[in-house]
């Protein structure tokens, strides 16, 4: 065999199919279109979603309604009776829940609830304990160790307003103002005449913004004028 001898198998390519073209073409005079109606014209455009008129499927489908709290977190339940299986005295772990198939997932935390009764002294490590378990365990002569989790860092964004704004150290307040010079007192634009250049004398200067002050036009009073 040689290069130009290859060919491909018979099937594995069909020849395109020439629409249009009339009854030779092998695909009728209608073009594989049927006769008249919607999909015979030149404009149809049906969504794929298109089920001949009927409900489609995105419609029959229920929707969830109401609000969703995707940030809620989900904790792994476990009952006090389905301890009972650990030997007397052991440390429960939430990899050893997980070993023995009591839980699958972990979630956000094992939370452990009181149903049921413990016939064993046990020291279970989990999130959250509700009352009555931590009651039964105590019972039981076993302890419930809290397993805490710390706080996730997140940037520090807008300070609330019912916050209070934080204080300032008073000695960062002293090296400000010591480091500020007390700026000099700038001249007044323009001369300033003394008392003697306007021709007064000192008992005619001191009288004289009283004289100014009664000399100006009284203010018009408020309100109604009596006739």
């Amino acid at each position: 065999m040689k290069l130009h001898e290859i060919q491909p198998p018979p099937g594995s390519h069909h020849t395109r199919k020439r629409v249009g073209r009339g009854p030779g073409s092998g695909h009728g005079k209608t073009s594989t279109r049927g006769q008249k109606g919607q999909g015979a014209r030149t404009s149809v455009n049906l969504p794929k979603t298109f089920e001949g008129g009927q409900t489609r499927l995105t419609m029959r489908t229920p929707k969830l309604r109401g609000f969703h709290n995707k940030w809620r977190k989900r904790f792994a339940v476990l009952n006090l009776t389905r301890l009972n299986r650990f030997k007397d005295g052991a440390e429960v772990l939430p990899e050893s829940l997980l070993e023995a198939g009591i839980i699958k997932d972990v979630g956000a935390g094992i939370k452990v609830l009181g149903t049921g009764d413990l016939n064993r002294r046990l020291t279970i490590h989990a999130h959250r304990f509700s009352v009555e378990a931590r009651r039964k365990i105590e019972a039981a002569g076993g302890t419930a160790a809290v397993i805490e989790v710390p706080r996730p860092i997140r940037e520090k964004t807008k300070r609330a307003k019912n916050q209070p704004k934080p204080a300032t150290p008073a000695t960062a307040e002293k090296t400000e103002t010591a480091e500020i010079p007390q700026a000099a007192e700038k001249p007044k634009k323009g001369k300033q005449k003394t008392a003697g250049e306007k021709g007064l004398t000192a008992p005619e200067a001191s009288s004289a913004p009283e004289a100014s002050s009664s000399a100006d036009s009284p203010k018009p009073q408020k309100g109604k004028k009596k006739g």
